[in-house]
């Protein structure tokens, strides 16, 4: 299940461009909450909260709760529009949702095991991640924070598909995949172009052992 992230917020007064600088001028960001049957509700929040929570990577596909006065609404991040070159949130919107409502989102890949997967470990092969992120239908309530790829088993040349991934309990892939998309590669372990780490390390060894003789003394 994914993080439980409380976030405070107040309702929005006035409305337009002119309210939305006010509001960032007083280190207040503007944010929209729409859908659950219910009108859109504008409201601010504090940007400099908001700045660290959009940094933590469960923060983007989490069931959060808004906490406006005393009510809570449960809600997830959909999107968070930055300005162009400050490091400012300028706009955020979320998407109320409930425990039991079925919603798609898209949630970060996680790789175990990469260090001590033979193509690395043993055969100095490289991992590169095709993906790193997946689209995800479940229930609200069930909205995991990541999805784990075990890659410790690969060898140079291998891979993990896209359909050969375990999804969390009570989560499926979203059917926007076709069955092409499922034969995709998400990890896979490449050969290094070229000599190996191993031997290069040989050679290297080998020339400074070259260069040793060669600077002793001639009988």
């Amino acid at each position: 299940m994914s993080a439980n992230f409380i976030v405070e917020a107040e309702v929005r007064t006035g409305s337009g461009t002119a309210a939305s600088r006010r509001a960032r001028r007083n280190g207040q960001v503007p944010v929209v909450v729409y859908g659950g049957g219910e009108d859109e509700q504008y409201l601010l929040m504090d940007h400099n909260k908001m700045i660290l929570q959009v940094e933590v990577e469960a923060f983007h596909s989490a069931l959060l709760q808004i906490k406006v006065g005393d009510d809570l609404q449960r809600a997830v991040l959909r999107e968070v529009q930055m300005h162009p070159y400050k490091q400012q949130i300028m706009h955020m919107d979320f998407q109320r949702v409930s425990r039991k409502d079925t919603i798609t989102m898209t949630v970060p890949l996680h790789f175990k095991g990469e260090e001590e997967c033979p193509g690395v470990k043993v055969e100095s092969g490289v991992m590169t991640h095709n993906m790193t992120s997946v689209d995800v239908t479940c229930l609200g309530v069930n909205l995991p924070e990541y999805v784990e790829v075990d890659v410790s088993a690969l060898s140079t040349g291998d891979s993990v598909q896209l359909g050969q991934v375990t999804m969390p309990k009570d989560v499926e892939l979203s059917s926007s995949y076709s069955e092409d998309d499922m034969e995709q590669p998400v990890a896979s372990v490449l050969a290094l172009k070229g000599p190996s780490a191993a031997a290069l390390e040989e050679e290297a060894a080998a020339a400074e052992k070259a260069a040793s003789e060669g600077d002793a003394p001639a009988e």
